[in-house]
């Protein structure tokens, strides 16, 4: 009876019961079992043949004890080509017999009990104990008794040598004690097993669950030991170190050479400066010896900031919505006022002109405020097709009328005449007058705006700059000035360019900075190529 090696073996399997499919456990130990017998069934038949003069074996009965050696011999050769059938308990059952009858024979042919022989016997009965439940292995040990007294009182009854009853019961007790005792000890072990089991799977799945805790976690987690080798890294931290998963680096120091260098020399942790991010890093000793792991966090401070500024922006948003209809009020009064203003028959033609510009700028200021808080809402832009030169030409008359300066000089250049752009009219306007009202404030003397509107020959995407004479802006706060609340003018909010950069966002467009030909600030608006449907009967907007 061969093993199959494909077969992984349950520790925990108990013994078989009827109907129930044998465990490979308990066939490991059946083919155990085969083995001993096959090597003891070998040693016993060369001992008879080459050996019968020194050892006092098979003396009475040479022929008898020949045929059962060779007999147990093919029995137990014959097991390991048979297939796994029949059931196990069947098979066991059958070798336990023939083992006992083998056995008995043995000692009948060797001159009974005293030969010592029925100790063979031991190691059959303790592997039934523990294959088999105790019942079972008490009626195998019961039967090996009772076969050595039957032995014992045949040879009284033929007078073939002097019986040992004596002998024949303490063996029957020990055959007794050591399947009781086998069975004991195999159920402890299975129940210790399935405890062992238990617990593992309970660590298993702490283990797993920590496991996902630590990778789902929004800060970095690296687990080093006291040499600095890292033992665990979780995704956060891979992507805070634009570390790769197949080429991790094994040591602290491949992957943070600063942090390696203040846990070497006892630092506490300063922030780190690593791939345009500023890291901020907290250490946790697990353990209280030198020698254990350390809980490496990290936070990206620039993450942080942008959670503060989203915070800032909710509670702007929640602080327009709430002084919204405080400011309509007076503006709406205004605009009235102008109204009625305009209706007087004495107003000249100058008063007449500071109306107008009073009610046009009234409704600026409430468009303003619609699209700040449409903005804050997250509405899609009311975007549409605009003929750009008219368009533009009217608004730049428009910022020359009401300018604080009256040198301003703008320059406008859009080449072809006739393009075309996708965006909301107002938000447009809105993103323009802010940007030549910063040129304005850049260069108070003389300012020199420059609007220039073009295609993109690679990328077939229309664009409009608006470049100033001004001082510009310095490098190290280009990467900053789109930030909300971010100003170098004592004056300013800071929101200034945020709302630029957020409503060409809400109309697919995106802007950029670079710094002018002449030395001044340049602002590039990319507009989309596809443009929006229009609405049925709708013009082109040249305003």
């Amino acid at each position: 009876m061969m093993t199959n090696p494909n077969i992984i073996t349950d520790f925990t399997a108990g013994p078989p019961t009827p109907g129930s499919r044998p465990e490979p456990r308990n066939w490991r130990l059946l083919h155990l079992l085969n083995r001993y017998r096959f090597v003891l069934a070998t040693l016993l038949l060369l001992l008879l043949l080459f050996g019968s003069r020194y050892v006092p074996y098979g003396h009475l009965s040479p022929g008898m004890a020949l045929y059962t050696c060779t007999a147990w011999l093919l029995f137990s050769g014959a097991l390991f080509i048979l297939p796994r059938q029949p059931s196990l308990n069947s098979r066991l059952y059958l070798q336990i017999a023939v083992d006992i009858a083998a056995i008995t024979l043995l000692i009948y042919a060797s001159g009974g009990v005293s030969s010592g022989l029925g100790m063979l016997l031991i190691l059959p009965l303790a592997l039934t104990g523990v294959i088999m439940p105790g019942r079972i292995a008490a009626m195998f040990a019961a039967i090996a008794a009772l076969a050595l007294l039957g032995e014992e009182l045949y040879a009284h009854a033929r007078n073939t040598f002097a019986a040992n009853y004596f002998q024949a019961g303490l063996s029957g007790t020990i055959f007794f004690a050591t399947a009781l005792l086998a069975s004991l000890l195999a159920q402890r072990l299975r129940e210790s097993e399935q405890h062992i089991k238990k617990q593992s799977s309970e660590l298993a799945d702490l283990t797993q669950l920590n496991e996902h805790i630590i990778q789902q976690m929004q800060s970095g987690v690296i687990v080093v030991d006291a040499s600095g080798r890292i033992h665990q890294m979780n995704h956060a931290a891979i992507a805070m170190l634009q570390s790769s998963t197949e080429n991790r680096p094994q040591t602290v120091s491949e992957l943070i050479p600063e942090l390696a260098e203040q846990l070497r020399h006892g630092i506490s942790p300063e922030p780190i400066l690593l791939h345009n991010r500023q890291l901020l890093t907290r250490l946790t000793p697990l353990g209280n010896g030198p020698d254990g792991c350390i809980i490496i966090y990290l936070e990206d401070s620039t993450a942080l900031a942008q959670q503060v500024q989203q915070m800032k922006l909710a509670s702007l948003g929640r602080l327009a919505a709430s002084i919204a209809h405080e400011i309509r009020n007076p503006i709406g009064a205004i605009s009235h006022a102008g109204q009625l203003l305009a209706e007087s028959p004495r107003l000249n033609d100058a008063d007449q002109r500071l109306g107008e510009i009073i009610r046009t700028h009234a409704g600026r200021v409430n468009t303003i405020i619609e699209n700040i808080l449409q903005l804050g809402r997250g509405r899609p832009a009311n975007s549409r097709t605009i003929r750009l030169k008219p368009w533009l030409d009217a608004m730049v008359s428009e910022f020359r009328e009401i300018a604080d300066k009256q040198n301003i000089t703008i320059h406008t250049e859009i080449t072809p005449s006739d393009m075309e752009i996708t965006f909301d009219p107002d938000q447009l306007h809105q993103v323009i007058w802010n940007l030549c009202q910063n040129a304005v404030h850049a260069r108070p003397d003389q300012p020199e705006i420059k609007l220039y509107g073009t295609i993109n020959p690679d990328s077939s995407t229309p664009f409009l700059e608006i470049s100033d004479n001004g001082p510009g802006i310095k490098p190290e706060l280009e990467q900053q000035i789109f930030e909300p609340f971010f100003t170098t003018d004592t004056k300013g909010t800071g929101l200034g360019l945020y709302i630029v950069r957020e409503l060409c966002s809400a109309n697919q467009a995106n802007i950029q900075y670079r710094p002018g030909a002449s030395g001044g600030a340049c602002f590039r608006i990319n507009f989309p190529v596809e443009k929006s449907p229009q609405r049925h009967g709708e013009q082109k907007d040249t305003r």
